[in-house]
């Protein structure tokens, strides 16, 4: 079948086409039918599974993370109770209400004990944060350079923490005195059920 005898081809009496006319009329509404399904329904469930394979790459890996998580549970656990452990001992070297009123006392007599004159202590403002708030205090004192290392020794031995922040040394009034200004400083929990504890002064 030549090319001029497809266009002389009537549409309207395709019961009359030669067989191989039919067979290629046939073939090609085949051949477009097949197209559109593989469009409309093929390519679209190609892609949703791509789609859900990619989800499920997802998820996978969000659950071998979670479980990888649950394995360590129990070594998670052991550490948070040793850490709340430390927390707690270091909770319990903080002065509470009581124990914050009664310490200028305890530094005052660590000075005199070790033959200082103690010109000068009382406590400075506050400074709040979040879970404490910091107790500075000023000491000024004069003796021996030994006995202001004696001093010292003592502050560290109390048995609530205090931090010798910065000192100032200087020549005191009699020939070998020594004259040292100190900033301490001690930490009050703000948990403690007596947050605002009363701060005295001495001088």
């Amino acid at each position: 079948m030549t090319w001029q005898e497809l266009n002389e081809l009537d549409l309207g009496a395709i019961g009359s086409w030669p067989r191989l006319a039919k067979m290629l009329l046939v073939g090609v509404l085949c051949a477009l039918l097949g197209g559109a399904f593989y469009y409309y329904v093929i390519a679209s469930s190609i892609e949703m599974l791509r789609t859900a394979q990619r989800e499920e790459e997802t998820l996978r890996a969000q659950f071998e993370g979670k479980a990888m998580l649950a394995a360590s549970l129990p070594a998670y656990q052991v550490q948070m109770a040793e850490l709340e452990k430390l927390v707690e001992a270091q909770l319990k070297q903080l002065p509470n209400t009581n124990e914050v009123a009664g310490m200028l006392d305890d530094i005052s007599f660590i000075a005199t004990d070790n033959g200082l004159q103690l010109n000068r202590i009382n406590w400075e403002p506050e400074v709040a944060h979040e879970f404490s708030t910091e107790l500075p205090m000023r000491i000024e004192v004069e003796g021996s350079y030994h006995q202001l290392g004696q001093f010292a020794a003592g502050l560290a031995g109390l048995p609530r923490i205090v931090i010798l922040d910065t000192f100032q040394l200087k020549g005191g009034a009699a020939g070998e005195q020594i004259a040292m200004s100190m900033r301490a400083k001690t930490y009050r929990y703000n948990g403690d059920a007596g947050t605002k504890a009363p701060v005295g002064k001495k001088s």
